[in-house]
C-alpha cells in the first residue's frame, strides 16, 4: 500500500493574498484610527483634571480646610491648601498637550472646596470655574470629527464629566 502524502502549509501565492488583504484593512482603518487616538487624548485630558477636581475635594473634606484646584496652561494643574502647599501637580504635556481647556466664565482659572467639600468663593476674590470645556485645535482633527468633553463644578461641590454634544433627555451622558 502507497502512503499518499498531501502537502501541508500555506503556499507562496495564499501568504502573499492574505497580506494584501491585510495590507488593504490597515489602509482603509487608518484615518478612522488616527481619529479615535486624537479624540482618546481629549478623554485622557478629561479624566486627569476630574481626578484633579476630585482630589482637591476630597483634601478639602479631609483636612476640613479651603483646598484650591488651579488651572494651569493647557489641561496642566495645581491642587494646593490656603496656605500654599502643593498637594499635586500635573503638566499639560503628560499625554494630552495639544487639548485645549476652556473655561467659564472666560479666563478663570482657580476653583475653592471648603471643609464640607462644596465649591466656595476664591480667596483671592477671582470668579470660580463653573465649568471646563476641552476640545482639540482644528490643525489636530477637524471640528466635525472631534468628541468635546466637559466638566461642570456645581455650587454643591458635584463634578459631572459628560458630553456637550449629547441632546437625548434620557442619555446619562447629557451636560446638565
Amino acid at each position: 500500500m502507497l502512503n499518499e502524502t498531501r502537502p501541508r502549509g500555506v503556499s507562496l501565492i495564499e501568504g502573499l493574498i492574505v497580506v494584501a488583504l491585510v495590507a488593504i484593512l490597515l489602509v482603509l482603518a487608518a484615518p478612522a484610527i488616527g481619529d479615535w487616538l486624537a479624540n482618546s487624548r481629549i478623554r485622557t485630558a478629561g479624566e486627569s483634571l476630574l481626578a484633579g477636581l476630585q482630589l482637591a475635594r476630597m483634601e478639602a473634606v479631609r483636612r476640613n480646610a479651603i483646598v484650591e484646584f488651579a488651572l494651569g496652561p493647557g489641561t496642566g494643574f495645581v491642587v494646593r491648601t490656603q496656605a500654599g502647599e502643593v498637594i499635586q501637580q500635573r503638566a499639560a504635556a503628560e499625554g494630552s498637550a495639544d487639548v485645549v481647556a476652556t473655561t467659564t466664565p472666560n479666563g478663570t482659572s482657580i476653583v475653592s472646596f471648603d471643609g464640607l467639600g462644596r465649591r466656595v468663593a476664591n480667596l483671592d476674590g477671582s470668579p470660580s470655574i463653573d465649568r471646563i470645556d476641552l476640545d482639540l485645535p482644528a490643525a489636530v482633527l477637524p471640528p466635525e470629527r472631534t468628541r468635546n468633553l466637559r466638566l461642570v463644578v456645581g455650587m454643591g461641590g458635584q463634578i459631572v464629566f459628560c458630553d456637550p454634544n449629547v441632546t437625548a433627555a434620557d442619555d446619562v451622558r447629557r451636560c446638565p
